[in-house]
């Protein structure tokens, strides 16, 4: 997995030991810090920020996460492949919130595991969902 820097960085002590659950939470943790210092936003909770920043229609707290892309030859992309993007980010990021944290704030692991509800590769897969939307959060600017 190419996980972003500082998915690697908060993820892994507890990747090694293979505590996938802890590896997800706390690289979650850093980019929910991450996208409320960047954005300058003082909502809360998660869900919410994520809301808030990545919607453009929501205020002051917004970013852009298309920054300076451009097509190869220097134009703009289409503003229905902008919005996607930017849509994308916002419920991307509210999901991972949603779907991720927020059942392992709320159920016992050992049932999500054992079940197979949410597993250590549910936790895996969202360490490669979290570097994706890191990317794009590094990418972006406060407008």
């Amino acid at each position: 997995r190419f996980l972003h820097e500082k998915v690697k960085e908060k993820s892994k002590q507890y990747y090694k030991n293979k505590d996938y659950y802890s590896a997800f939470i706390e690289a979650l943790k850093k980019y929910s810090d991450d996208v409320k210092f960047k954005s300058g936003s003082t909502v809360t909770p998660d869900s919410s920020l994520m809301g808030n920043v990545f919607n453009n229609s929501r205020g002051t707290d917004f970013l852009s996460v298309i920054g300076n892309y451009k097509k190869q030859d220097g134009r703009d992309f289409t503003q229905d492949t902008i919005s996607n993007v930017q849509n994308g980010q916002q419920y991307l990021s509210q999901g991972i919130v949603w779907a991720g944290r927020n059942p392992l704030a709320h159920e016992e692991i050992e049932e999500l595991n054992k079940s197979d509800l949410f597993s250590e590769k549910d936790c895996l897969d969202l360490l490669s969902l979290l570097s994706h939307l890191y990317k794009r959060l590094d990418n972006s600017i406060k407008v």
